[in-house]
């Protein structure tokens, strides 16, 4: 064997050793957060902190009761939108809302892990994500190169995907603690949409989990059966729809984030006015 056939094998070997090095932990890093979302509202710091802003929250109450007075004297019969019979019983719904977020964000979470057991099963996410890249790893052997490069990439996409879940567990402590702040400006009509913005992102950050839980429990039953691809296939064919499954997992939060804001954050009146006030309330 010559020197340059020794480099080439040498260098084989590395790259093989490191793709599987790779691999197993971060799929199964990525198993561990794609199939439960944590328990926010039972965390004693973040019901600590949610305790804080309720508070700040009930008292901005009487400034929100005050302007609801001013609207509805200055408005006479002349605009629906600010009359007594629609803006008191908006001010009760945002106090109930406000002070209840913690509970109703418990629930949700508690309806996700419960949706996305029902897809996956009641296993530990690493598990059922090991046992995805052990059906990868069955198929029939294919180029060693070609394949290594495939799995240096499919671990590269599952060390993205636990990047991308932390950012969003973080999102989602900070629209748990923000609840009541979100919620009560939904007692004015000026400043409503607010409020649905931060439903919006929470719902769908949230449950994007149950689609790629949906995606996950297909792409296992079309590895069971590759008939749909012609007979038994190569380790390259089943890597490649790891990786594709990876790439989509990693796309499906972005999407959600679009739906949910529908347009650049920058271009909400609702945003634009609160933050021109707080720019006012520091200078």
């Amino acid at each position: 064997m010559d020197l340059t056939a020794q480099i080439i094998e040498a260098i084989t070997a590395w790259l093989r050793t490191l793709a599987a090095q790779l691999l197993g932990p971060a799929l199964e890093s990525a198993g561990q957060l794609l199939f439960a979302t944590p328990a926010l509202d039972s965390v004693p710091e973040v019901v600590q902190t949610w305790s804080i802003v309720r508070t700040v929250t009930d008292g901005l109450f009487l400034i929100l009761i005050t302007i609801a007075g001013i609207l509805v004297m200055s408005s006479g019969a002349g605009d629906a939108r600010y009359t007594a019979k629609v803006l008191v019983p908006r001010l009760l719904f945002a106090a109930i809302a406000a002070n209840a977020s913690l509970a109703i964000c418990g629930a949700l979470i508690r309806l996700n892990n419960g949706l996305v057991a029902s897809f996956v099963g009641s296993e530990p996410g690493s598990v059922v994500m090991g046992h995805l890249a052990s059906m990868v790893a069955g198929g029939s052997a294919v180029n060693q190169l070609v394949g290594i490069l495939v799995g240096l990439a499919t671990a590269i996409f599952a060390i993205l995907l636990v990047v991308l879940y932390v950012a969003r567990d973080l999102v989602l402590l900070l629209a748990t603690v923000l609840g009541p702040l979100a919620l009560a400006t939904c007692a004015l009509p000026q400043t409503d949409e607010i409020a649905r913005i931060w439903g919006r992102v929470y719902c769908a950050l949230l449950f994007v989990q149950v689609v790629q839980a949906v995606l996950i429990a297909l792409a296992i039953q079309l590895l069971r059966r590759t008939d749909w691809l012609g007979g038994p296939v190569s380790e390259l064919t089943s890597g490649l729809v790891l990786l594709t499954l990876l790439y989509l997992l990693f796309k499906l939060p972005f999407a959600a984030y679009h739906w949910s804001f529908r347009q650049p954050l920058s271009q909400s009146a609702p945003v634009r006015v609160t933050t021109r006030a707080l720019a006012m309330v520091v200078r």
